[in-house]
């Protein structure tokens, strides 16, 4: 690889249908990792940890002893700030810092990198995680996804915080490339169609998108069903992304984990969704020294062959 600074991760995730399916256990799932030749791993604690969230000393060892006999690195504990935990009220702020904390302490005894949490936080208890963060040697970190954009108010906010010199090295943020995604992927497009999206409406209408029209104007010209209309404004708002690569000069110096999301690739390694020939070579070029890490969504048997292939395309990302 031409960048040794940039490093190919996989967040486990990945393998939602093997794992979910009972297809194939943790263990099966690292050795698959590493033999595709990832270096490092994310894995998501309410997922494939059976005890979470009081994660025993004995899973604990069983998992460390896991990353070490395949060669490979917990780069993040993937942690959620689950607001649906009462069914009658939202966590107070006072519990969101309690459950991140746990999942903090988690992460340090397993030796991860850093924990990656939701913007649901909130800034004010992002905030309020700094001195965690220094007392145990971990970082904390926001996943920024679609349809959200670094000049959304909130994360005007948690940004802010993160570019503070107190924060520097402690709190981050994890870009997911679902911000750059131009339009639906081809398996949203057949799923749209089964829906009842007449398709040639739809190729219309995803080439009106491509031209950034607004949902008023894509529907001017023709009558289309309600749920075509409904589909139509998921598309104008999930795929004319807000984000640029002008935006990476902000991003990058705050981020030491990249999410790269994808939900196809084909057989030469393309993504037509996701312009990830442009995305990789700036990341690059901005200085980011970390691991991007490979996050299937297609929820299928192809995760496999797909992540692969996601080697395939960084690689040759890297290399320009």
């Amino acid at each position: 690889m031409a960048n040794d600074k940039i490093k190919i991760g996989c967040t486990i995730y990945s393998f939602s249908y093997f794992y979910d399916l009972r297809l194939m256990d943790l263990e099966q799932i690292l050795k698959k990792t590493h033999e595709m030749g990832y270096e490092g791993l994310e894995i998501v604690a309410a997922q494939m940890t059976p005890e979470y969230p009081n994660i025993s000393d004995e899973w604990i060892a069983m998992f460390k002893g896991l990353l070490d006999k395949y060669q490979l690195h917990l780069v993040s504990w993937s942690a959620y700030v689950d607001m649906g935990i009462h069914k009658d009220r939202d966590l107070t702020d006072a519990e969101i810092i309690e459950h991140t904390t746990r999942d903090m302490i988690i992460a340090k005894k397993l030796g991860a990198d850093l924990v990656r949490t939701q913007h649901a936080i909130g800034p004010k208890n992002f905030r309020a995680m700094l001195p965690v963060c220094k007392k145990l040697g971990v970082k904390l970190c926001v996943e920024m996804h679609a349809p959200h954009h670094p000049r959304v108010p909130v994360w005007q906010e948690l940004l802010a915080i993160m570019a503070e010199p107190e924060s520097e090295g402690w709190l981050g943020v994890v870009p997911d490339f679902s911000i750059f995604q131009e339009e639906p992927h081809p398996q949203m497009v057949e799923n749209y169609v089964r829906g009842g999206f007449r398709r040639d409406k739809l190729e219309k209408v995803m080439q009106l998108n491509r031209e950034k029209k607004s949902v008023e104007e894509i529907t001017a010209s023709d009558e289309f069903t309600e749920y075509e209309k409904t589909v139509i404004w998921d598309i104008v708002d999930h795929y004319q992304p807000k984000t640029t690569l002008e935006d990476l000069k902000t991003l990058i110096p705050l981020s030491p984990y990249i999410h790269g999301k994808f939900h196809y690739l084909d057989e030469n390694c393309h993504n037509p969704s996701i312009p990830y020939e442009e995305i990789i070579p700036e990341v690059a070029r901005q200085g980011f020294h970390g691991y991007i890490a490979s996050e299937y969504e297609g929820w299928d048997a192809a995760c496999i062959e797909q992540l692969e292939r996601y080697v395939t395309l960084v690689s040759r990302c890297l290399e320009q």
